[in-house]
């Protein structure tokens, strides 16, 4: 069986084509519980090298870091990989592991031979976004204090002096 994460890395200049092979077989691999592919796959897209894989030299595959984690966020679940001392582990959670739903959807991509600015893969694996947790009344104040802090300092005036003029109600000229 060819190695698709090890024939990705090492064509850095056809990158772009090869990527969702590459997550393809790096994910079918996993399901198998060989997870050599996914860390190779995770190493290089965050600029590190990895085993036996050698990267095409002067080439970096780090622009396919955030697809990459678009992709994992969903095929994987309660998946935990670490990398500490160059060495790669992986712990999967009680009722973790590989949604092959999600594989299908890669392997659709693959063989679409689409890349990953294309709509196909937008639509399949939407950008992340975290949820920020809501402030607290205290938390806002000492925001607004730190701003008026910095605000008070850039205009060479006094903390007051910024506070009295954020509670003066505007004049007409600058309404």
């Amino acid at each position: 069986m060819t190695d698709y994460v090890k024939e990705w890395v090492s064509n850095a200049r056809g990158a772009e084509y090869g990527f969702f092979k590459a997550v393809e077989y790096a994910l079918e691999q996993f399901g198998e519980k060989n997870n050599k592919p996914m860390y190779a796959l995770i190493a290089f897209t965050n600029g590190k090298s990895f085993g036996s894989y050698k990267i095409e030299d002067g080439y970096k595959l780090s622009q396919f870091s955030a697809p990459l984690k678009r992709i994992l966020a969903v095929a994987l679940s309660d998946v935990k990989f670490t990398f500490k001392d160059g060495k790669a582990s992986c712990k999967v959670g009680k009722n973790g592991g590989l949604n092959h739903d999600v594989l299908e959807g890669v392997r659709t991509l693959a063989a679409s031979k689409v890349g990953v600015k294309s709509d196909a893969f937008k639509a399949a694996f939407p950008v992340l976004t975290a949820a920020k947790p809501e402030k607290s009344h205290d938390q806002r104040v000492e925001q607004l204090h730190t701003y008026m802090a910095k605000m008070a300092k850039e205009m060479g005036v006094s903390f007051a002096q910024v506070q009295a003029m954020a509670s003066a109600k505007p004049t007409q000229a600058a309404a």
